[in-house]
């Protein structure tokens, strides 16, 4: 998140240095140059970058069998299996499918839940386990792309028929106030300070200025994605600030052990000052629900801070656990005043947005009764994940968290420190990383960092040529739509395999999607332990396909398959009783 100005437009670049979301200069191929802002133009960030990685997931002797899992009971798994998996909680046992079965299971369920018992099958149907809420991406600082190429990008991204059908979409809340590149948010006197209207009740209602330069791409890109109709079903939206509102005015933001305020670049560090947490309240609040009159959609969930234990030197602020938990009883209060609960009875709360996955700054939010249940969504970014761990890394279960019947999302990751590759060797990385965090971290989201662009780190490419990686992760986001769950499975049933399962709301259809690292092709058994599969539709990204349909495969209590090397299928279709 370096700070640079736009001269041209959007590019995706290369980022050295671990955070989430980091700056970039432009590039005249994507889209027009920004409009001028309060006399300066809008600068472009991009997405956190991470050390840089240059194999192929393929495995090797992977990770060590655990025992237990978060918030169940333990019970040791029989088997170490290579492919850098570790066996997760449950009984031990090995998974059936004899010669056409491949390298036997390490067994064990997934992490977390209740001790279960095996049955052999390595798609256990009946045992549930967290609910989806979808797959989306980042739009911060994101012009539309250009309009010869515009149509192609959405559907890449969220087409349901063509593209990854992704669900879910994250907009920056625009509060930087740099003399030089000034979002103009919240509108003011001539005096500096902001607009107002005092309430009878103690709360302010802040003039907002939805014109802003970001707001209005925001604005765009819904338009687009309802025109769309039924092709596009993304139905999730959420906003995440990078800063508080502040300036050398204003001041609502105060040096603290890190950071010294310098009100010239009055967005970069600091921290929330106590008295003004009723006005930052108040204009969250106000955002929330002009969101709703401004876009025509609900907001889906509010981020409080984007890594908010992260000192950097662009648009950002700290907080410490106690900071965050005292905010949450004022926000209770004002969102209380404002009737934001009334009316955005699903709107979602999330913190903490750390740069790494890890619930210590929520812990005594958690803990108080008096703000446990304002906290709907614990949000994590993953840039712990690189080079040194990438065939062995599994997130932490942030079994606090889970325990008390949150939602755990991973709200920003992105490839851009890696070296510049949109081969199947780039989407392996991000395939097991989605499966991973699914399946041992238990989350319930997973949002890649920008949405398009014309650099490494970008998500769909402009020129028309998408990354492998789109593809990858679109075997899991067309067909595993929101309120559908993971169901359990034997997360490897054979050497560098990777599984997990999911189904829908109505218990009757399924989706498995297996990653095979490996060089060569893997025989496997689908078998399921209730019910029988229909036919069964297969999916596959490869180094020459591109979630391409290749064909069925006929169901029952077994399904034979066979997974193609370095390759993500997913497997969807009918459950019968």
């Amino acid at each position: 998140m370096s700070r640079s100005t736009l001269a041209g437009a959007l590019l995706c670049l290369v980022v050295a240095a671990m955070s989430g979301g980091c700056y970039r200069p432009s590039d005249p191929v994507d889209g027009s140059v920004p409009p001028t802002t309060g006399g300066s133009t809008a600068p472009i960030e991009t997405g956190g970058s991470s050390s840089a990685i240059d194999a192929p997931v393929a495995g090797g002797t992977g990770g060590v069998s655990t025992t237990g899992g978060g918030g169940g009971s333990t019970a040791t798994a029989t088997t170490t299996v290579t492919g850098g998996l570790p066996s997760t909680a449950g009984t031990a046992g090995v998974a059936t499918g004899g010669t056409t079965g491949g390298t036997a299971s390490s067994g064990g369920t997934s992490a977390g839940g209740a001790l279960s018992t095996n049955t052999g099958a390595n798609v256990r149907f009946s045992q549930t386990m967290q609910v989806i809420d979808g797959f989306g991406v980042s739009t911060a600082w994101l012009y539309p792309p250009q309009a010869a190429v515009k149509t192609a990008v959405y559907d890449a991204l969220f087409s349901i028929s063509k593209g990854a059908g992704l669900s879910l979409v994250r907009n920056r809340i625009p509060f930087r106030e740099n003399p030089n590149n000034n979002d103009a948010f919240i509108n003011k006197n001539t005096d500096g300070t902001y607009q107002y209207t005092a309430n009878s009740d103690g709360s302010k209602t802040f003039s907002l200025n939805w014109s802003n330069w970001d707001l209005s791409n925001t604005a765009s890109l819904i338009s687009d994605i309802k025109a769309k109709g039924v092709d596009y079903q993304v139905i999730k939206f959420m906003s995440t600030p990078w800063t508080p509102p502040n300036n050398s005015v204003s001041k609502w933001k105060v040096s603290d052990s890190y950071k010294t305020m310098d009100y010239t670049k009055p967005e970069v560090g600091g921290t929330l000052d106590p008295a003004h947490y009723g006005d930052y309240a108040d204009v969250l609040a106000d955002y929330v629900l002009g969101y709703k009159a401004k876009f025509g959609v609900d907001l889906s969930v509010l981020s409080l801070q984007n890594e908010p234990s992260f000192q950097c030197t662009y648009e950002s602020a700290d907080w410490t656990a106690a900071q965050f938990h005292d905010f949450f009883v004022v926000l209770k209060t004002e969102f209380t005043k404002k009737g934001v609960f009334t009316q955005l009875p699903n709107l979602k709360i999330m913190a903490p947005e750390s740069q790494t996955v890890k619930e210590d700054l929520v812990v005594p939010t958690l803990s108080d009764s008096n703000t446990v249940d304002l906290l709907g969504v614990v949000g994590e970014h993953q840039y712990e994940y690189g080079k040194s761990n990438v065939s062995t890394y599994a997130p932490p279960t942030l079994t606090k968290s889970l325990a008390a019947g949150k939602h755990v999302w991973m709200t920003e990751f992105s490839t851009a420190g890696w070296a510049g590759d949109t081969s199947i060797t780039d989407a392996l990385i991000v395939a097991r990383l989605v499966h991973m965090d699914l399946v041992v971290g238990q989350m319930s989201a997973f949002l890649y960092w920008w949405a398009w662009g014309s650099g490494n780190g970008c998500l769909a490419l402009v020129n028309g040529t998408q990354p492998k990686r789109l593809y990858a992760l679109g075997q899991y986001s067309r067909f595993i739509r929101p309120d559908w769950s993971r169901v359990d499975a034997v997360a490897s049933p054979a050497g560098n395999v990777y599984l997990s399962a999911f189904k829908n709301p109505a218990g009757n259809q399924v989706a498995v999607v297996a990653i095979n690292a490996g060089t060569s092709e893997v025989p496997l058994a689908l078998t399921i332990d209730t019910g029988r599969f229909g036919s069964l539709t297969e999916y596959r990204t490869s180094a020459s396909e591109d979630l391409s349909s290749v064909g069925t495969v006929t169901g029952g209590t077994t399904a034979n398959v066979t997974l193609a090397p370095f390759s993500v299928t997913t497997f969807v279709g009918p459950v019968s009783p």
